[in-house]
């Protein structure tokens, strides 16, 4: 296999093989980086597997600068020559739980027993590294056919158990690459979703998942399509409502940009309290904190039409005057000071209002009030 680095990065990477002959582990690239050579894509970051211990390799490396250490999990993140280099010591981990993170059990094991322990095929794949820069692929679970055939396979029958965060991460690579889920794999899914075990279950690592399905605007509404339709919601909870019209017409009516943070939002967070305003001072109060995404999202979740008020109407109404200047005028100092930047600001936020500038505030202040 060829992987095409820069000169610097070819240059470093034989380095390191001759480093790992000498020190007697071998070294892999690993995961998405060969999966990525083999889909003809360029690769963007360099994680490097040790068949050992890692941490002790990297340690004894005098033209490595260490950044920070994982003992637990026997990594080490890395910059060499002004490249960023993360290492992982080859482990075996097991699941206590359904959804929990998982525990490493033994640092240092055989690059088989590493690989076993990964999502699908296609990340299963490691390439050994030499120093002639040759790369002797290393495929015990046929992940280049199944990149050939455009198939997402888990590795064994309680995978998707393990860590149900595969599902999604398994979404994402059907959106990214136009793979599909194998037959077998679709049905140990749907097994899963039928009777969903949530005691251990991760929240964070599920958070970091979605993060990362929900990164790309552009596939955004086709992941939470199929978040929904799918049933992939019942890795969270039971239900989930769900219109793609509605999304649709919210994200226009806001002008949203960030199409996937939306989704995210809207997946995660529970529908808020709605409240009853009893003036436009009131809605520009409640939502001036909120950015165009809460908006969108509140709006979706409530169907609130204060939220078009606020955002059409509301949103860019600007107080100039501050309690300094009313203090200037002559007004005493306390409770009538922000009573009267409110009055203001309510008559300023009237459609019809004339208060635009700095002296028109002033003048309606002189007119309404008295010293």
């Amino acid at each position: 296999m060829q992987i095409k680095f820069n000169d610097k990065i070819n240059q470093i990477i034989k380095n390191l093989a001759l480093e790992a002959q000498r020190f007697g582990v071998k070294i892999y690239f690993v995961g998405g980086l060969v999966r990525d050579v083999l889909m003809g894509k360029t690769p963007l970051d360099i994680d490097i597997l040790v068949e050992g211990n890692a941490i002790d390799f990297v340690k004894s490396l005098d033209f490595v600068e260490i950044k920070s250490i994982h003992k637990d999990f026997g990594t080490v993140k890395t910059e060499i020559s002004g490249v960023n280099i993360d290492f992982a010591s080859t482990r075996i981990e097991e699941y206590p739980k359904s959804g929990c993170l998982p525990h490493v059990t033994k640092i240092g094991c055989d690059i088989k027993d590493d690989l076993i322990r990964r999502d699908f095929t296609i990340n299963a794949i490691a390439a050994r590294i030499l120093p002639s820069l040759d790369y002797e692929i290393i495929d015990i679970f046929n992940g280049c056919n199944d990149i050939s055939k455009g198939v997402l396979k888990v590795l064994h029958k309680n995978s998707y158990i393990d860590d149900p965060t595969r599902i999604l991460r398994g979404l994402d690579f059907k959106l990214r690459f136009n793979f599909n889920f194998s037959p077998e794999d679709e049905k140990l899914i749907q097994s899963y979703l039928k009777n969903p075990d949530r005691e251990g279950l991760s929240k964070d690592r599920v958070i970091l998942t979605l993060n990362k399905l929900f990164s790309s605007n552009e596939r955004a509404m086709s992941a939470i399509s199929e978040f929904s339709s799918c049933c992939y919601y019942k890795i969270l909870f039971d239900e989930f409502l769900f219109n793609k019209e509605n999304l649709e017409n919210a994200i226009k009516l806001f002008d949203i940009k960030d199409i996937g943070r939306v989704c995210l939002k809207y997946i995660l967070e529970a529908p808020p309290v709605e409240i009853k305003f009893k003036s436009r001072l009131e809605i520009y109060k409640y939502f001036k904190n909120f950015s165009d995404v809460d908006l969108c999202v509140y709006y979706l979740k409530t169907n609130d039409k204060n939220t078009l008020i606020y955002f059409n109407e509301l949103k860019n109404v600007v107080l100039n005057i501050k309690g300094l200047d009313l203090l200037n005028l002559g007004f005493r100092q306390g409770k009538i000071i922000g009573d009267i930047l409110d009055k203001v600001l309510e008559a300023k936020l009237i459609k019809s209002t004339n208060i635009v500038t700095f002296e028109d505030e002033i003048n309606f202040v002189k007119e309404t009030f008295k010293l």
